[in-house]
Parts: C-alpha cells; structure tokens; sequence
C-alpha cells in the first residue's frame, strides 16, 4: 500500500472536499482524484462518497484512516525523530578501558561526554588488555582501547598513541639492588612483578627479551594494577609501565620512573571495535571524544610519555 496516497487520503477525509484539499496540497484536483482511486483499487474497496457537499467516509475508508493515520503520524515523525538523535544523542555505549587508561583519560572522557552529550550514557569496564579483548569479541562491550592489538577478522583498530615503556623502581630500599641506568639488559637482572601473558604489555617484554637473548626473573604475576604498583612501592620487585599508569605515585615519590633505553620499548594504545557490532551516532561522538583526548595529551609528551603513533 503507498503510503504517500494513505496521507492523501487522510487530508481529503479532513477537509471533506478534493478541491480544499488539492488547493492546500498544492496538487491539481484531477491528479488528486486519480491517487485516491489509485488507493482504492489497491484496497479493492470504495473509501469516498462523492456528493455535492464534497466527500464523505465508507465505513470501509473509515476504518481504513483509523488503522492508518497513527502508523502515518510515526513514519512521518521519523526524520524528525533522527535528527533530534543526532543533535542529542541517547542510548548508552559501553567501552573497556584498561587500568592504564582509565586512569589517564576515564574522568575526562566522560566529563566532556556529559557536557556536550548530556542525554549519551557511556558504561566503562576496566580490566587487563587481553580480557577487555575477550570481552569485546563477546559482544559485551561496543570499543575498547587495547594495548597492542591487531586487526583481525573479528576486530577492527585505530591507532591512538605509543606509549613509552618506563622502568618504575621503588623509592624504599630493597634487599636487590636497583640499576642506576634503565637499559633493557638491566630489567632482566632484577625481581619483577608483571601481569600474566594475557596482557599485551607482558608479551612486548617477553618478546624483546627474547630478541636480545635475555630472561626476566618474573618474581610476581598480578594482573591488578593497584597491586601490582602496591607491591613495588613495599620495594618486593620492580615493574615495567606505561608513565601515565604511575602519575599518582611519581607525584607522591612512592615510585620513581625512567625510559627504558637499549632498547626503547613502546606499546602502542587503539581503539577497538567489534566487526559484527552496528556503529551508532553514539558510538561515533565516543570516539570522536576518545581521539581528541589523545591528540591533547600527546601533545604534553613530556608529562605522559606519549608520542603519535
């Protein structure tokens, strides 16, 4: 049935005349006439009497325009309805965020979302890269950003940043002795305490070591950042972060830091999307958020240690 000439049938019915409704219209009345005898063939039905007054309703055309107009009123409020989508966008996205990066842009990103989209509910998950990439395969997050991940069949990146590796040691003293230069040869010579291989940040490690012939004396595998970082602050191991997962401690002198050097080590932050998962209005501003916020801190390399990627 077309749905063009159930609205004209609607309008005729409320004038009660064709030739009211073809002057509102802006229709020539012949060519009204033809669209409503058109809509009745399609029905197999009268729905007009035609009289000298003007027109009236069949029981049939009525019933007809009480069924229709308010699947008509939906459809013609649709257009309506998707641009107030996308000068207000509702609905909610979820986003993984690994401890790293919640900690450097998780109150931002969703301050500036709740200012410029008040009506966007974003859901943040927090967890080690390789779980946030589990969960994201899984369906139950809409992006992620993720340490090292790779385009595959199932996920889609963008990168975001390269985050220099540091060396963080403890401030306290501690029963091994720290290394006053940061180079990589060094990290193998001292406890650690790194997250299991799940993580994206562990198998960069393992792999460069691997490349210069080395093996790390993997002491502690915790796969919380807090307690990770609780951990060398006690002076039981030292660790290998990202600055920005550290900025608290260096601020407190709990930990110190130091570029890894000899080689330089980075892991490279991207944001993630599931394949199979429909991109919305909503999920576009995130992102959107999402790089502006980077492209403002790698901005303040020395601070946060990030570089374009």
């Amino acid at each position: 049935m077309d749905f063009r000439r159930l609205e004209l049938l609607i309008q005729v019915s409320a004038f009660g005349s064709f030739s009211k409704a073809a002057t509102v219209l802006g229709i020539a009345q012949p060519a009204l006439g033809r669209q409503i005898q058109k809509l009745e063939e399609e029905c197999g039905l009268r729905l007009l009497y035609r009289h000298g007054r003007g027109i009236s309703l069949t029981p049939e055309g009525l019933a007809l325009i009480e069924r229709a107009s308010p699947l008509v009123r939906q459809l013609a409020a649709i257009p309506a309805d998707l641009q107030s989508e996308r000068d207000s966008p509702h609905g909610v996205v979820t986003i993984g965020l690994t401890p790293t990066v919640c900690n450097l842009i998780g109150i931002r990103l969703l301050g500036g979302l709740r200012k410029r989209h008040p009506n966007l509910h974003v859901n943040v998950v927090s967890g080690y890269s390789g779980y946030v990439h589990e969960w994201l395969i899984d369906g139950r997050l809409d992006m992620a950003i993720l340490h090292d991940a790779r385009r595959s069949s199932t996920v889609s990146v963008d990168p975001l940043a390269d985050a220099g590796l540091f060396l963080v040691t403890p401030t306290v003293p501690t029963e091994f002795d720290v290394p006053k230069q940061s180079v990589f040869a060094g990290v193998a010579q001292i406890p650690l305490v790194l997250p299991t291989r799940n993580h994206g940040l562990r198998r960069t490690l393992e792999y460069a070591a691997s490349k210069e012939g080395l093996t790390l004396d993997v002491q502690y595998e915790v796969d919380t950042l807090e307690l990770l970082k609780e951990i060398v602050v006690a002076g039981l191991a030292c660790t290998v972060l990202a600055k920005p997962a550290v900025l608290g401690e260096l601020a407190a002198a709990t930990l110190d830091a130091r570029p890894l050097s000899r080689p330089r080590l980075h892991t490279r932050l991207v944001l993630a999307t599931a394949v199979q998962r429909p991109i919305t209005h909503g999920i576009r501003l995130v992102e959107r958020e999402i790089k502006t916020l980077f492209t403002g801190l790698i901005e303040q390399h020395d601070e946060y240690g990030l570089m374009a990627p």
